[in-house]
């Protein structure tokens, strides 16, 4: 009886079918991770650095990024927040087409929590294959539960793609976004360079969906805000994966 059941059992099994990671299929082929420390100042202050921004970023060490004090950064009365992200920039392959993936993982969580930009800019011999793009956003909680949330606004652009989405809100401890896409070629002629210029916005005032839209992403310079929108968000440094070779 016990061999019958068995059998049953490895019959039932061999036709389940079962998922398969596609990611599991692709190789990393060129990276380059950024850090930054974003300092964002009352709105007296901002005022004397800027009338569009009231918000400063600059790249820093990995060491820097490392050893700061995420529970200290509050030392300056004309400073509201000071947070700290660290930025991937990804190129893979799996020997048909080429993938494009930007994470931005943050140190500490950001106070203004609305609808942030994530985006890839890319030459143009090359486009997003089947027009698709990925977004995941993953969160936990202090409490110890996490989660995986995959709501987002995507646009397309001649040379980039990007989207908005909305941050969680509550008392978190980690907090890391990843969009992605597959490139097929744009040309007839090789291709013997790729780049993928990752770039991250992060709302510092609270901004409707609609105008989270109001961007484009153009090639190495990124996200590129509409002026209506600008003063918004801070502004970042690209991380940009280089791959050479023939394609």
């Amino acid at each position: 009886m016990r061999k019958f059941f068995l059998l049953i059992l490895v019959s039932v099994l061999s036709i389940i079918p079962f998922k398969v990671n596609a990611q599991d299929d692709f190789v990393l082929i060129s990276e380059e991770t950024k850090y930054y420390k974003t300092i964002t100042y009352s709105k007296y202050d901002s005022q004397k650095l800027s009338a569009l921004n009231n918000s400063v970023t600059v790249e820093i060490t990995e060491k820097e990024y490392n050893e700061a004090d995420v529970n200290n950064t509050k030392s300056n009365p004309t400073v509201s927040e000071t947070t700290y992200k660290r930025m991937t920039s990804y190129i893979l392959t799996n020997g048909s087409y080429y993938r494009y993936k930007n994470v931005l993982s943050w140190k500490n969580m950001p106070a203004v929590r609305s609808y942030d930009i994530i985006g890839i800019g890319f030459l143009q011999s090359v486009k997003v294959h089947n027009n698709t793009t990925y977004f995941e956003q993953y969160y936990c909680y202090n409490g110890g539960s996490c989660y995986t949330t995959s709501t987002n606004y995507p646009q397309i652009f001649v040379s980039g793609a990007g989207t908005s989405f909305k941050l969680p809100t509550g008392d978190l401890n980690t907090l890391k976004q990843t969009f992605y896409f597959d490139v097929e070629k744009n040309t007839s002629s090789t291709i013997i360079t790729q780049k993928a210029y990752s770039d991250y916005a992060h709302a510092t005032s609270s901004i409707s969906l609609a105008n989270s839209k109001k961007y484009s992403v153009i090639q190495s310079g990124g996200i590129v805000l509409d002026t209506s929108v600008s003063s918004y968000y801070d502004s970042i440094a690209e991380a940009v994966a280089t791959w050479t070779g023939s394609w």
